[in-house]
């Protein structure tokens, strides 16, 4: 399963620097996340398993939010996940976060999880199946699974008008011209939006 470990330093900087500023409701994202997770969790002591895990940005919330949860965070890029662990140690919350520097495949199935979040990572991966099924190895039986992704058909009409409305969002945030058209090249060639 071919993910982000190809990420080096200067991207995962990049990544970090200015990813709430080429998703539109990116904090809200992760505030809804942990309401869904909550809700479906009826407020339970939970393990939580974070798949793509680098930058941090869903554990923090997760940890600031809920004192009884357990995270264990997943990633194969040692750079993204460097600045997660950093992130979590700033809050002195260590204790309650397990990393593994590992595409999922690699990682132990004997840890059964009560839920999963994967945010905008799917749609680096060309092969999902694969993904899916290993994500659903680890967890319990109807646990949920919060997961979110770019999504639409790359040549129809509706997504070209979706990419116009981002690059102004973009432009909107502050970012040069050239941060969108980068996304847009990568476009079916390393971003594999969901079809719809």
């Amino acid at each position: 399963m071919k993910g982000n470990q190809h990420w080096h330093d200067p991207v995962a900087e990049s990544y970090a620097a200015t990813i709430a500023h080429k998703v539109p409701g990116y904090q809200l994202l992760h505030e809804l996340t942990i309401d869904v997770l909550e809700t479906e969790l009826k407020g339970a002591a939970s393990c939580i398993l974070t798949v793509g895990a680098g930058g941090g940005e869903e554990i923090i919330n997760m940890l600031q939010r809920k004192e009884d949860w357990l995270i264990t965070g997943v990633d194969p890029s040692p750079f993204m996940l460097d600045m997660a662990k950093q992130r979590v140690a700033q809050l002195e919350m260590e204790a309650r976060v397990t990393w593994h520097e590992a595409s999922l495949d690699k990682v132990s199935a004997e840890t059964v999880y009560d839920a999963a979040v994967s945010l905008l990572v799917i749609h680096f991966i060309e092969k999902r199946q694969p993904f899916l099924e290993e994500v659903a190895r680890r967890l319990q039986p109807g646990a949920p699974f919060v997961l979110a992704f770019i999504q639409g058909e790359l040549k129809s009409q509706v997504f070209q008008q979706e990419l116009h409305m981002l690059s102004l969002f973009m432009q909107r945030q502050g970012l040069e011209k050239e941060v969108f058209t980068s996304f847009k090249n990568r476009l079916g060639h390393t971003l594999f939006p969901m079809k719809k």
